[in-house]
């Protein structure tokens, strides 16, 4: 299961605006074509409005992230771009936000924690990914891995890995749909 911020409410709102926006520019030919010229005016002031609006989030949804984050029964499965990390839950010892760098780790006594998420797993292999790229929050994916790796309860309700091409080819679920799961 490959989950992932929704867009839906971006796409609703910029087919509204464009809708609205459209309704609008042909309200204002009309007005046009029957001679009011102030209600025109108006017409077209609102028609821009909703058009920049539309446009706003056409630009959301272009920068979109593509990224993917899966919760499988297994391991933790992380696909950005052509990058792809695994990493099995039973493997897992740390998953932190604090700053793990030498910078970071010279100022011992102080924690200064970060946007990256690190996951070390055993055998000193260790990785760190920014959750806002996949479109979470830091501290609900933290939260969240270390949950599905402590509770092998929860993770037996999650969906099992087969491989690559079934990651890629599964739809994408959003956030509404896994909130009461997790």
């Amino acid at each position: 299961m490959t989950f992932a911020r929704s867009n839906r409410s971006t796409r609703s709102l910029a087919g509204a605006g464009l809708a609205v926006g459209a309704l609008l520019a042909c309200a204002t030919g009309l007005l046009l074509w029957a001679g009011d010229l102030p209600g025109a005016l108006l017409a077209a002031m609102l028609a821009a409005v909703a058009l920049g609006a539309f446009a706003r989030m056409a630009r959301r949804l272009r920068r979109w992230p593509a990224s993917r984050l899966a919760f499988l029964r297994d391991r933790l499965v992380l696909v950005q771009g052509r990058t792809e990390l695994q990493a099995l839950w039973d493997r897992i010892e740390l998953v932190s936000l604090a700053d793990l760098s030498e910078w970071g780790t010279s100022r011992w006594p102080e924690i200064s924690l970060t946007d990256r998420l690190t996951l070390r797993l055993r055998r000193d292999r260790c990785f760190s990914f920014r959750p806002a790229a996949f479109g979470v929050d830091p501290v609900a994916c933290r939260d969240a891995i270390l949950r599905l790796r402590d509770n092998r309860l929860l993770r037996g309700r999650l969906p099992e890995f087969d491989s690559v091409l079934d990651l890629s080819s599964r739809p994408v679920q959003t956030g509404e749909q896994i909130r009461p799961n997790i």
